[in-house]
């Protein structure tokens, strides 16, 4: 046999060969775990790291840079010594267990119920978010469809005679008027100036000035508001005389309103809907209506109590933007008189005008088109805002005596109205607490169905 070949042989048939290379397999292996024992110390630390610190530098200048320190370690860790290379195991009786982590402790507060967080959440918004405090609508309307003619008072037909002098000739009102369906508390001051609404006893167009003191309070945890308002109306005299000289026009308190509003459902923080009440108090002056000669044709009663139910609906689309949908309903209850009181106090009735009931369709949407980030400059924020309005009557007019005369009516000589305006405008965000809103109010239709040539409003709101 060669010696290339013995030496094959050789090695095919040596007993110990296989095992000499399990040993140094078993070598290889003892080295690789010990190689991965001395990295296991530094992979633990850079996980713990990534895990506890989540600091992320933000872009805002205004928003302050990360502290030194952002990121506390953990309670269960425990950074290696000298001593001990590798970080101590977390003892059990430590570690979180499922039912600490599931059940509140025994000195938190407890969840809250169902009946409660809209409650709580509505309060937040309106604290914290400022909902009810900045996005409130802006409104439209102008309420007075009634008009006085006949004999006594120059002859003319309906649709030529003029408008009932009760407060100011503006006696109605509609909730859309710088409301929010979100409770908040604060104080609020309208101004409306209406161009051409009402016309005057000698048939001449006058313009009406209205200031609006308005007072909400939030009641029942937040999810609910009382609201005061009292208007005050430059406009028609509560007197007017045929033949004298003069536009007849007066500063007079208007009719007191009081709202009262709740959220039925809340969605979160995006959305809620509303409902709620208002009544219209009779708390103007009577009118009087007099000949030429200064005697009393007839005195026009403010008796009527109007009664407005309303729906609405508010809607946060994202942190700048919203829109409001609110359905009102405004029934007169109990009428106007028109009568006459002789010297020894006997009163002649001439007849009880019930005004016509309306539906109120508003929608307004909004947009924070800028914001002071840093929260420091006197205009926090500006809006721009447009509203569309839709005002219909939903039952035919009534027609009653106005006078000691047979053809002496008071009436809606146009019947039915379909009202459109539409209204646009800015909101400034002064500091924290206050509101300031310009916007004009434009009709879309014509003839009966515009009440007014043009509108400009004012609102100031601050928050208490």
């Amino acid at each position: 046999m060669s010696t290339t070949a013995a030496f094959a042989h050789g090695r095919s048939e040596d007993p110990y060969r296989l095992d000499r290379t399990k040993d140094e397999l078993m070598d290889c292996r003892s080295w690789m775990v010990a190689l991965a024992a001395l990295l296991a110390p530094l992979a633990s630390i850079s996980s713990s790291l990534a895990a506890d610190c989540a600091c992320v530098q933000k872009k805002c200048q205004c928003v302050s840079s990360c502290p030194p320190s952002p990121c506390p370690p953990s309670p269960y860790y425990q950074a290696p010594s000298d001593d001990d290379s590798q970080a101590p195991m977390i003892p059990m009786g430590d570690m979180p267990m499922t039912d600490d982590l599931t059940q509140p402790d025994a000195n938190l507060p407890p969840m809250p119920s169902p009946a409660t967080t809209f409650a709580t959440s509505t309060q937040f918004a309106s604290a914290s978010e400022g909902i009810g405090f900045r996005d409130a609508t802006i409104g439209d309307f102008f309420g007075n469809t009634a008009r006085i003619a006949g004999p006594s008072y120059g002859g003319t037909l309906p649709e030529n005679g003029f408008n009932v002098p009760i407060g100011g000739g503006d006696r109605r009102y509609k909730i859309a008027e710088n409301v929010s369906p979100i409770p908040v508390d604060r104080w609020f001051v309208n101004y409306n100036h209406f161009s051409q609404p009402v016309r005057n006893i000698s048939r001449a167009g006058i313009d009406v000035d209205r200031v609006t003191l308005g007072l909400e309070k939030t009641i029942l945890d937040g999810s609910s508001s009382i609201e005061f308002r009292l208007p005050i109306v430059g406009g028609l005299d509560s007197t007017q005389g045929l033949n004298q000289s003069g536009d007849q026009t007066a500063v007079e308190f208007g009719n007191i309103n009081l709202v009262f509003k709740s959220i039925l459902y809340q969605f979160g923080d995006k959305s809620a809907v509303t409902a709620g009440m208002t009544l219209n108090l009779p708390t103007a002056k009577d009118g009087q209506l007099l000949d030429g000669s200064g005697m009393t044709i007839a005195t026009v009663g403010n008796d009527s109590v109007h009664l407005l139910p309303f729906i609405a609906y508010y809607r946060k689309h994202s942190s700048r933007t919203w829109s409001t949908a609110i359905m009102q309903l405004d029934f007169d209850l109990n009428g106007t008189q028109f009568y006459i009181d002789d010297d020894s106090g006997y009163r002649t009735l001439f007849g009880r005008y019930q005004e016509q009931n309306f539906l109120y369709l508003d929608y307004s949407l909004g947009h924070w088109f800028y914001e002071d980030c840093c929260g420091t400059g006197f205009i926090r924020r500006a809006a721009v805002i447009g509203e569309i309005h839709y005002s219909t009557t939903i039952n035919d007019t009534d027609t009653a005596s106005s006078g000691p005369s047979m053809g002496d009516v008071v009436t809606n000589p146009f019947n039915r109205l379909d009202v459109v305006n539409a209204t646009a405008g800015l909101r400034f965000q002064l500091g924290d607490n206050y509101l300031l809103t310009a916007a004009a109010v434009a009709p879309l239709k014509e003839a009966e169905n515009k009440l007014f040539d043009s509108e400009i409003a004012i609102l100031l709101t601050r928050r208490y």
